[in-house]
């Protein structure tokens, strides 16, 4: 039981030491800021629905929809119905050499997740490693009519309006 306990203490240990070591990484914090101190004037990396529908209805090239959904049927779902001309990767993998080659870096790649959320998380390192990354806005809840998680985001949208959460202002 000790030992077990000295490794685990160990472990954490390392894990902490390695997180400060990043956040001191004066470089790595530069890529950051480069990236983030950009997205407002890029409309913070998200595209809407509609600017992708007419992307593919006039039939431009310059761009590659990539499906990262999870989960259970994350795999079945996508099968099942995805943008037209997408490719499956689940974020979980995204960084994976494997995965990463079949992304052009000449291109957009836009990531489109259930409702908007998981693919946020894939936008900053993917622009950091050089990819013109961004975020469909609300995911498939926003492009498919039927999606099942369109019903629980118009819920969160919704909640607000019967609430009455407190809020703050400075004077």
């Amino acid at each position: 039981m000790k030992r077990g306990l000295k490794i685990l203490l160990g472990l954490f240990f390392m894990i902490a030491m390695a997180f400060s070591t990043y956040a001191n990484d004066s470089e790595l914090v530069t890529k950051i800021d480069a990236v983030v101190s950009q997205g407002p004037e890029n409309g913070n990396y998200f595209v809407g629905a509609n600017d992708v529908y007419m992307w593919l209805k006039i039939k431009k090239t310059d761009f590659v929809v990539v499906d990262v959904r999870i989960g259970e049927n994350a795999i079945n779902a996508y099968k099942a119905a995805h943008i037209p001309g997408a490719i499956y990767i689940p974020y979980n993998e995204m960084f994976k050499p494997e995965n990463l080659q079949k992304l052009p870096k000449d291109k957009k790649i836009i990531f489109v997740c259930h409702m908007g959320v998981t693919e946020a998380l894939l936008i900053v390192p993917m622009r950091m490693l050089g990819y013109d990354a961004y975020g469909m806005l609300l995911g498939m809840a926003g492009w498919q009519k039927d999606y099942p998680t369109a019903e629980y985001v118009q819920g969160l949208i919704d909640s607000p309006k019967t609430k009455n959460y407190p809020l703050e202002s400075e004077k």
